[in-house]
């Protein structure tokens, strides 16, 4: 089992900021951030994304200690099996946001193949003690297991998806828009006509006022347990779709 979420808690995996940030004067104007096809040697700088904005915006640790296996769980699906449609956005040299996508109608079947064999490594890993000194580790290892598929918001069937993640000074700046559009353009050229993406949402940040922007209608939402006290608030999992 692997979630469609993005991970920046909005993509992911886990999906466009909730929230703007203030502009560093040291990040490039946006103009000057490419956006462009993804290539085999930025696996790593997509992985360590993922991972710095997996718990609800923030680095995955206070949830999930195994940086690997979390990427593996929520970007190797589309990096191994549908990297065409991976999107780069490149600034200075190097990868400041992303977007995953698939459209292929078997990819559900190699989502979950995938899924379960990083779900067989974390129980391994579980079993043998790794996880031991970090009780949110293994909570996280047994909410995927028992819990997961449980708390999932239905998605529609036959459509494309999608995963985006940026990095924080990053936001707010259209680059978001400028990969949406872009794999938008891609999708139409292809014949698809409806794409969806799944993300988590709590009160103090709310991703899908931001994909409404865009065109996306809520299509499903659930109540999540998987933060437990380590978020202060109700967490939910929330999919969004688009007609093309």
């Amino acid at each position: 089992m692997i979630l469609r979420f993005s991970n920046n808690g909005q993509a992911g995996i886990m999906d466009a900021p909730a929230r703007i940030e203030e502009t560093s004067a040291a990040t490039p104007p946006a103009e000057h951030v490419r956006i462009r096809p993804y290539f085999r040697q930025d696996w790593s700088a997509i992985r360590h994304l993922c991972c710095e904005t997996g718990f609800l915006g923030k680095p995955i640790e206070p949830l999930f200690q195994d940086r690997d296996l979390f990427a593996d769980l929520f970007t190797r699906p589309y990096l191994e099996h549908e990297p065409e449609w991976a999107l780069v956005a490149e600034a200075e040299g190097r990868v400041v946001g992303y977007l995953l996508g698939a459209v292929s109608p078997g990819f559900e079947c190699k989502l979950l193949r995938s899924g379960f064999q990083t779900m067989c490594r974390m129980l391994w890993r579980l079993f043998t003690g790794y996880y031991a000194q970090h009780p949110p580790s293994r909570h996280f290892v047994r909410w995927l297991l028992m819990v997961g598929y449980r708390e999932q918001p239905r998605h529609p069937r036959n459509s494309a998806h999608l995963h985006w993640d940026l990095e924080h000074r990053f936001r707010g700046r259209g680059l978001a828009q400028r990969l949406w559009s872009v794999y938008e353009k891609r999708l139409r050229n292809a014949g698809v006509n409806r794409c969806y993406g799944s993300f988590f949402s709590c009160p103090s940040r709310r991703p899908e006022l931001v994909y409404a922007r865009y065109g996306f209608t809520v299509f499903d939402r659930r109540s999540t347990t998987l933060f437990g006290s380590l978020s202060a608030e109700p967490v939910e999992v929330v999919c969004v779709q688009r007609n093309l």
